[in-house]
């Protein structure tokens, strides 16, 4: 954020009167005239004086006269609280404006407290838009021996991952896995769980690497969160310190040996990787989030440097899936991850139990043919890559007619779609779009990585709370909200993009999956706008997400693995197109699944096969005539698509046919189908609400569950393994908004460590310490280097720590490192720097190798840039 951009005008004139005239304010800075409420203009250089942009210190100093006159009564207070209840901080939650204040003045001044205010009072002040600042710009502490850990609770399949990473990675000593879990069902939280509870505990310092500033800081937050965790395991363990990194939050130089967890974009890693062998612990595991993004090689050089100083490092991948769309391509990925899938969870275990909704796929044909707008270049690069060009979308996304096809088709059906996520183009597609739905009275806007992380959350926030006044209920985005992002309760996924990418397909129907077990939505609508072409016909359809089953660790190693996770036959035109034709698109019919086969795989392995109303006909004549497959060892699933489901819309995939008929030839008999109504009539939710109409005694409530579950059984057996955990579903449902235990834990740092400087100077000279340098660093200056003059600055600065004045050859170094808490070692890294300025005028990339050849270079950079910034104030702005 731009310091010039800054001004005091936006803040309330009893806030700037107690900064002007306060006891903490010097007399020396303090007006000589006492200016009214009118005559503010005038009081506003006085305080630019004093401060021209606020930090750490600055709070510090004036924090009474933040809390009662910046927050008291006021949007900031609410602000100031949403943002720390959301990290469960301190027990602080939204109340009544007298209980929030007293709360905050209760606690330590600590990092995030200080981190929280500063970024309240720059959003203010910040004159061209407001950017909200991440909490995780600096290193946390969090004081492990006052947080409480009431209640975490993880649903049965993440208790299960976790018991899988726990007998994997600590009780066989493994080195590399995947864990598959599909959007929405909480990877994340699963894998923050585990490395909290499991690892960090036991001394492992965890790297996670991520590709984007926004998985950052939702990675971040969950671990903030349930940090108490860790004293469940390890009692001995008082801090656990985290560190972010990017460019959006703290450099490698913030990192030390004593971390307990780096959360790093892969950029911010693949440029600094010389800063990683000083500070590895012994004992190390790495996690890729979004795992396929592994095979690139930023990170395998990261993964590659760890490993050379860290043999023993552990290696955990997080994926929706972990299957690319070439046969070598996942080869290679798997290879990394020692061809393991630690555990997995398919989309139709989820979808049978509620976790996640049930899709309702919608086609819809946009009759536009965009093959006419491909020019030659173009088509030689989707031939090449498989993929559009950036000219090709650009222009698809200028079509009129086909936004006004999306927009008709939600304005046609607003009732059924509700609340909307829409996956656009490009920006232009965005915009367009957005200003289309609301030429028909759409309450819509958008969100994109260009705007703001700020604006962006906003906007989010208005869309999550759709209720409000100022909600909407139409989102529309490029791919920002892809990965990692929980709005639980999207009722429709409008998929207005072409994609060859099976990740990035399930991804974006992921958003709009989460369940009604979970706090989302019974169905879900997927309607996917499908153009037309006439010459490519390699576009994936989203089909083949609702009923895909995840691949097994010894499936991975069949050669034709691909074709069983992907139906080939599945494959249609996503985009067709672009002569507009008619006036309205064309809908196809939507299609729901209707039940399931609970079936065993060919490696005894247990499995789901998700059953579509459209294909109920196929089912019935295969089961008709199942007795001939008892003894078929030959048949294929591809052979049982073309012989029982020509003609369907949805074909089942080759895979689930194939576990079918593993079934068959186990158990001599056809499966029955398990239907979704007999679920919904024993489902947790719904016995708990006629629990609560019948309002039951205890005795009459365990009655009916028990009563529920055994005239159920085969279904409740199917879904919630055994009655103890069918019986704790339905008491969370009965105590809980939705079943879903609220987190109980209060987190809490350590108090803000403030460096005060000794007024007594450094013993050496500065003249000494400018010959040591040169004697101890001779080789790496220029051959016909000039010994340079050097002084001390008159006064402590707060711009630089040294400056090379060429046409001079002299060297100041400021006064403020001129103190006995100040170790030599870190004034000669800054002597040597300056050095170096007489061969380079600026920091290009040689300048920078030549600064790390220098002894323990991050030591000092980490002293000067994350030790001395919390120094007692006593210089010059």
């Amino acid at each position: 954020m731009s310091k010039k951009r800054f001004t005091w005008e936006n803040f309330p004139y009893d806030f700037l009167k107690a900064i002007a005239y306060g006891k903490e304010t010097p007399a020396r800075l303090r007006p000589g005239n006492v200016y009214e409420e009118k005559d503010v203009e005038f009081l506003i250089p006085h305080i630019s004086y004093i401060c021209g942009y606020p930090d750490d210190y600055f709070v510090r100093k004036y924090r009474k006269s933040i809390e009662d006159y910046f927050l008291n009564g006021s949007n900031h207070l609410i602000q100031v609280v949403r943002r720390l209840e959301r990290l469960n901080y301190g027990g602080i939650h939204l109340g009544e404006n007298d209980e929030m204040l007293f709360a905050l003045r209760q606690k330590r001044m600590t990092q995030t407290l200080c981190d929280v205010y500063l970024s309240e009072l720059r959003m203010t002040g910040k004159a061209v838009y407001n950017d909200e600042e991440s909490v995780f710009q600096l290193p946390k502490t969090l004081d492990l021996t006052v947080a409480q850990p009431d209640t975490i609770t993880l649903y049965p399949y993440q208790e299960k991952a976790v018991e899988a990473m726990h007998q994997y990675f600590l009780n066989e000593d493994r080195s590399s896995a995947i864990l598959s879990m599909p959007t929405g069902s909480g990877k994340t939280r699963t894998s923050v769980y585990y490395l909290l509870h499991d690892m960090i505990s036991q001394g492992y310092q965890v790297i996670w690497l991520c590709h984007r500033s926004m998985l950052i800081e939702q990675a971040a937050e969950q671990f903030y969160k349930f940090s108490p965790l860790i004293r469940e395991q390890n009692q001995s363990m008082e801090q656990f310190k985290m560190v972010c990194i990017s460019g959006k939050h703290a450099s490698v130089r913030a990192m030390e040996p004593d971390d307990n967890l780096i959360i790093s974009s892969v950029q911010s890693l693949c440029n600094n990787t010389v800063y990683l062998p000083n500070i590895l612990a012994e004992k190390v595991m790495i996690v890729v989030d979004e795992a396929h993004h592994t095979l690139a090689p930023s990170y395998r050089r990261i993964i590659r440097t760890i490993r050379e100083k860290r043999p023993d490092a552990k290696l955990l991948g997080l994926t929706a899936t972990p299957v690319r769309l070439t046969e070598k391509a996942t080869g290679q990925l798997m290879k990394i991850f020692d061809n393991k899938i630690v555990f997995s969870v398919t989309m139709s275990d989820l979808i049978a139990d509620k976790t996640l909704a049930t899709p309702q796929y919608i086609p819809v044909d946009t009759n536009i043919d965009i093959e006419t707008l491909i020019d030659i270049d173009e088509r030689k690069y989707i031939a090449k890559w498989g993929e559009l060009p950036e000219s090709l979308v650009m222009k698809v996304a200028k079509i009129n007619e086909r936004n006004d096809i999306i927009v008709d088709e939600y304005v046609r059906n607003k009732e059924k779609y509700g609340k909307t996520i829409i996956f656009a183009l490009n920006a232009i597609h965005c915009d367009s779009l957005n200003e289309a739905f609301r030429k028909k009275g759409i309450r819509s806007d958008y969100v994109y990585t260009m705007i703001g992380n700020a604006e962006n959350q906003r906007t989010i926030d208005r869309f999550r709370h759709n209720e409000a006044e100022d909600g909407i209920d139409v989102l529309i985005n490029i791919n920002i909200l892809t990965e990692g992002s929980d709005i639980p309760d999207i009722q429709t996924v409008f998929l207005t993009r072409p994609t060859t990418s099976d990740v990035l397909l399930m991804q974006m129907v992921g958003r709009g999956m989460r369940g009604a077990g979970c706090g989302g939505t019974d169905t879900v609508n997927i309607v996917d706008f499908c153009d037309k072409w006439t010459s490519i016909t390699s576009w994936l359809n989203p089909q083949f997400l609702l009923g895909m089953e995840d691949p097994e660790e010894k499936t991975l190693k069949r050669k034709r693995y691909i074709y069983d996770m992907i139906p080939m036959d599945a494959i249609r035109d996503i985009v067709r197109g672009i002569s507009y034709k008619g006036e309205f698109a064309e809908v196809r019919q939507g299609t729901l699944p209707v039940g399931w086969y609970d079936v065993i795989d060919e490696y005894g392995n247990d499995a789901r096969v998700l059953v579509f109303e459209n294909q109920l006909g196929g089912y019935q004549a295969f089961k008709e005539d199942s007795q001939n497959y008892f003894e078929d060892e030959n048949t294929t699933g591809r052979q049982l698509i073309s012989r029982y489901f020509r003609n369907f819309g949805m074909l089942p995939g080759e895979k689930e046919l194939e576990d079918l008929l593993c079934y068959i030839r186990q158990e001599k008999t056809f499966p029955e189908l398990k239907r979704f109504e007999v679920r919904d009539q024993m489902e947790p939710f719904a016995l708990s609400e006629r629990i609560k109409q019948g309002d039951m005694t205890y005795t009459d409530t365990m009655n009916s569950i028990r009563e529920a579950y055994e005239q159920n059984r085969e279904i409740a057996e199917s879904l919630y393994g055994n009655f103890e955990y069918y019986k704790k579903r339905v008491m969370n449902c009965l105590m809980f908004p939705n079943g879903i235990v609220p987190i109980g834990t209060r987190v809490e740092e350590v108090d803000k460590e403030v460096f005060h400087l000794s007024p007594e100077p450094m013993k050496e000279s500065i003249e000494d310490l400018l010959t040591e340098v040169i004697e101890e660093n001779s080789e790496h200056l220029q051959k016909d280097f000039v010994r340079p003059e050097i002084q001390w600055t008159d006064r402590a600065m707060a711009s630089y720590w040294g400056v090379f004045y060429h046409d001079y050859n002299l060297i100041y170094i400021n006064s403020l490192l001129n103190s006995e808490s100040v170790d030599k070692e870190v004034v000669k890294f800054v002597i040597y720097h300056e050095c170096l300025h007489q061969e380079f005028t600026g920091h290009p990339k040689e300048f920078r190798d030549k600064e790390r050849l220098y002894k323990d270079f991050q030591i000092q950079e980490h002293f000067l840039d994350y030790i001395l910034r919390d120094f007692d104030g006593k210089f010059d702005y």
